[in-house]
C-alpha cells in the first residue's frame, strides 16, 4: 500500500473512534434560530482543531460546503475542591466552539 493510502485509512479510523465522541451539535434556543434565520450551525470541536482541520472534517463526514467559518474558545466552569479546610481553585478544560455557514442548495 502507498504511505498516502495508509495515513487515509488510519485518519478514517481515528475520527471513527476518539472524534465522534469529542465533536458534537449544539442544540439550544439561539443556535436552532440563528440555524433557521441565517443557515447557521455549531459544534464543539477540541481545542487543538484549526479551521482547516474543522472544515476539512465537516466536509467528509458530513458532506457540506462552507461558507464562513469562525471559532471562538471558551472554558468550562471553574471548580473548588475543598480538602481538610483548604480550597483548590481552578479552571477546567478548554473546548472550541465552531460557527459555520453551509452553503445553500
Amino acid at each position: 500500500m502507498s504511505e498516502k493510502r495508509i495515513k487515509f485509512l488510519f485518519y478514517k479510523e481515528y475520527i471513527k473512534k476518539n472524534l465522534s465522541k469529542k465533536i458534537k451539535p449544539i442544540i439550544t434556543e439561539k443556535a436552532i434560530f440563528t440555524n433557521i434565520s441565517n443557515n447557521y450551525y455549531t459544534f464543539i470541536f477540541p481545542i487543538y482543531f484549526n479551521k482547516k482541520e474543522i472544515s476539512k472534517y465537516l466536509q467528509r463526514v458530513y458532506r457540506i460546503k462552507i461558507t464562513k467559518l469562525h471559532t471562538n474558545i471558551y472554558y468550562k466552569k471553574k471548580s473548588n475542591k475543598r480538602i481538610l479546610k483548604t480550597t483548590f481553585s481552578g479552571k477546567n478544560r478548554k473546548f472550541k466552539k465552531a460557527f459555520f455557514k453551509v452553503k445553500d442548495f
